[in-house]
């Protein structure tokens, strides 16, 4: 008898030894990061670009009205990957040179990415697109916290050709060299571009992960779309022309109705009211008050509606590609435990000048001449970014609303209590992914890694709150700074600089009536501008932030 029981228990083990593993109950990941797009763009945030995809997620998710960035690609990709404010990372401005602690243009030792965090809690992780968070080689994603990894290292600035000095990467290998008529490997036969490339990657990540359900994916999907320079398939030009005829100015009143309508913006929401303010930018031109639409000549009115249309067009294309993604979870059989979050790096670029760079060199009837020349060819200006931005003040750089703000949607259908929700009461900046994605991975964020002393995670979770309206995160306080802009937000209060060489003009507004920034209180509230300002100066002191004389001397 005792034999028999041996037998039949080695038999056992035997047969166990030889089946799958069991499933990982914890959601996979999905982070879909875009790029220079504005806050109201998408058709779920009010916009006019079809993007029923994107609509889709949101009908079935959760869209957060008050998410913020960082206000520039670079440092927002630090915060995002980190959890940390940007100069804590490393990156306070751009990854093309160091200038000191806070802006050494690339990741520090100080800080841990979410690709690591993951990773050490049992994550496949996996990455396609732009990089951009240092260059090096002790800087890239495979060495820090990405199994897989297919994209490029630094800027992009094209969607036909791949660029000098911007070669696609694979795994640690060259993928595909820079070259202007680069081939997309899984599609050679059509036509290089960009956002289907870096999709045609993530789809086979998804297959490749999907394939071993005993571990959880985190996919991270960065694309450079919408980032100028305006490159679109040329039927989506032909889809939008002749739609923004009407001009900025009644587009913008139409959208705040349909952003009303939505919930998206309250009823008492107004657009900007820039009487007064007349900042100049760095490229020397009025960054507030922009022409009437009905002062353009007609033929300018054709010429800005081409520039329109093209940059539509990109967003267009860009939900094209992310029903790609969700189809292909969907046909793997992961889509409801995939928790789905999609945001912007900035607010939409006003670069450069009121109708966009080159404007009257390239232009539709020269069309042909200039479509793949990529780099810094064509933008689409600031008069359009107003309105990609509404209803909010300003553009990518600055830190005011129109610079800072992202629309954000969650999906995740074993998740989501209530979906369709809008949740408009509570702030969030992009610190706040890294403890949500801890706490949905049930990873522990850690104090130090490999031997190195990790800078604590800055930022909440957002998990409660995507997963039901009953929750609250609470007040709290967030900081900005980039270039010679500077913000503070407490509560619904927000101290925010204009563009003051000084560093000491500062503005006051209360957010929760008046979020398009119209309306200075600094005037009325000087002990609060006081106080507020001496807490950015002390948090500016703390993390490395640096180019305001007061930040100085308190050094």
């Amino acid at each position: 008898m005792k034999l028999f029981w041996t037998i039949l228990i080695c038999i056992c083990f035997a047969f166990a030894a030889g089946l799958p593993a069991a499933a990982d109950a914890r959601p996979n990941i999905v982070i879909l990061f875009v790029d220079d797009m504005g806050y109201s763009d998408i058709g779920c945030f009010g916009g006019e670009i079809e993007t029923p995809n994107l609509d889709k997620l949101a009908a079935n998710g959760v869209r957060f009205t008050q998410f913020y960035n960082t206000s520039r690609c670079c440092p927002s990709r630090a915060a995002l990957l980190t959890g940390l404010y940007s100069h804590e990372a490393g990156i306070g401005m751009m990854v093309y040179r160091s200038n000191g602690i806070g802006y050494l243009g690339r990741l520090n030792d100080k800080c841990v990415t979410f690709g690591e965090v993951m990773r050490d809690a049992g994550y496949r992780t996996m990455m396609t697109g732009k990089w951009h968070a240092g260059h090096n080689p002790e800087s890239r994603p495979e060495v820090r916290g990405f199994d897989k990894f297919t994209g490029v290292y630094l800027h992009i600035d094209s969607y036909w050709k791949v660029l000098r000095n911007c070669d696609v990467w694979r795994d640690g290998k060259l993928f595909i060299k820079a070259q202007e008529t680069p081939k997309n490997p899984y599609k050679p036969d059509e036509e290089f571009y960009t956002t289907d490339f870096f999709t045609d990657a993530a789809l086979d990540y998804i297959d490749e992960a999907a394939a071993d359900k005993s571990k959880p994916f985190l996919l991270h999907v960065c694309y450079n779309v919408p980032h100028f320079p305006l490159e679109t398939p040329d039927h989506l030009i032909e889809k939008y022309r002749g739609k923004y005829m009407k001009g900025w100015d009644v587009l913008r009143r139409e959208k705040l109705e349909r952003m009303k309508k939505m919930g998206i913006v309250p009823e008492t929401q107004k657009l900007p009211n820039v009487k007064g303010f007349k900042n100049v930018n760095s490229f020397g031109v009025e960054t507030e008050v922009l022409p009437k639409w009905e002062s353009v000549s007609e033929e300018d009115k054709k010429e800005l509606d081409f520039r329109r249309a093209m940059y539509a067009g990109q967003i267009d294309r860009l939900d094209w590609n992310v029903g790609r993604i969700v189809e292909r979870l969907k046909k793997q059989g992961v889509l409801d435990n995939t928790l789905i979050m999609f945001f912007s790096d900035n607010g939409c670029s006003g670069e450069l000048g009121l109708y966009g760079m080159n404007w009257k060199k390239f232009t539709s009837a020269n069309y042909a001449d200039w479509r793949k020349k990529g780099g810094w060819s064509i933008s689409q200006g600031q008069c359009w970014a107003s309105y990609s931005n509404a209803p909010f003040r300003k553009y990518k750089k600055f830190v005011h609303e129109g610079g800072i703000a992202s629309p954000f949607i969650a999906h995740w259908p074993r998740g989501i209590k209530e979906p369709g929700r809008i949740s408009s009461k509570q702030f969030f900046h992009l610190i706040d992914i890294m403890p949500t994605l801890c706490e949905a991975a049930g990873a522990t964020y850690p104090k130090t890694y490999k031997e190195r002393t990790v800078s604590p995670a800055r930022g909440i979770s957002m998990l409660p709150m995507i997963k039901s309206a009953e929750t609250s995160a609470g007040a709290r306080t967030v900081y900005w700074q980039h270039e010679n802009h500077a913000a503070i937000r407490e509560g619904d209060w927000k101290l925010v600089t204009v563009n003051d060489r000084s560093g000491d003009h500062w503005e006051l507004y209360n957010l929760s009536a008046d979020r398009s920034e119209s309306e200075d209180l600094a005037g009325k509230n000087p002990e609060r501008v006081d106080r507020l300002k001496k807490n950015w100066i002390k948090w500016a002191h703390d993390v490395n932030a640096m180019p305001f004389p007061e930040t100085r001397k308190r050094r």
